[in-house]
């Protein structure tokens, strides 16, 4: 499965002209591990200019034995922006717990669409309170259920122009997106979101 997601990632970064980076570091096999298992890691920058780049990571052991799969659309963040959040579409149960404790950003029309998970500094509060910014997340996270917007949560560290770098991205926690068209629609968000913060 992971082999023939890798084989339709390299031929669609063939067909749009772009480069792809993948490592594959192997796990030992063990009396416990009867078969081998694989790190991976792919990423792909939008253009040649690196402006957003596109991460699949796949780990069957990062989080205590507990597999971690993520893959998403990702851009750089002014330094000052250090918080880890997470935002995603509010949900029918979301909407019936009338005292949850959710991060506001005081605007009614957006905060009643979202859940804002972590802590919020306040440059981040000052950027997400821009309108266009929130209308640009709120048309994100419209396209998918299982997409989030995510500030800072993952280590990227891996992508040398992203080591230490802050960053936001339109990402998807649970599963690797590999349709040419969403991985597209994903760059064309996260850009959109990008023009918006310059």
């Amino acid at each position: 499965m992971e082999d023939s997601n890798i084989k339709i990632l390299k031929e669609f970064a063939k067909s749009t002209n772009r480069s792809i980076e993948i490592e594959e570091i192997a796990y030992p096999v063990t009396g416990i591990r009867t078969f081998q298992q694989y790190k991976r890691i792919i990423y792909i920058p939008n253009n040649p200019e690196k402006t957003s780049y596109f991460v699949w990571f796949s780990d069957p052991y990062e989080n205590i034995g507990l597999p971690s799969v993520f893959c998403g659309a990702f851009i750089p963040l002014s330094s000052n922006i250090t918080s880890k959040i997470n935002i995603r579409k509010k949900n029918i149960i979301d909407k019936l717990k009338i005292f949850s404790k959710n991060n506001k950003i005081g605007n009614k029309d957006f905060d009643s669409k979202v859940v804002i998970s972590g802590s919020i500094n306040s440059y981040t509060n000052k950027l997400l309170s821009k309108s266009r910014i929130q209308y640009q997340l709120l048309e994100a996270l419209e396209n998918n259920l299982l997409i989030n917007i995510s500030l800072n949560e993952y280590n990227i560290d891996f992508i040398p122009e992203l080591k230490g770098e802050t960053y936001l991205s339109i990402i998807n926690p649970q599963s690797w997106t590999i349709e040419s068209k969403d991985i597209e629609q994903m760059f064309k968000q996260i850009e959109k979101i990008r023009t918006h913060i310059s």
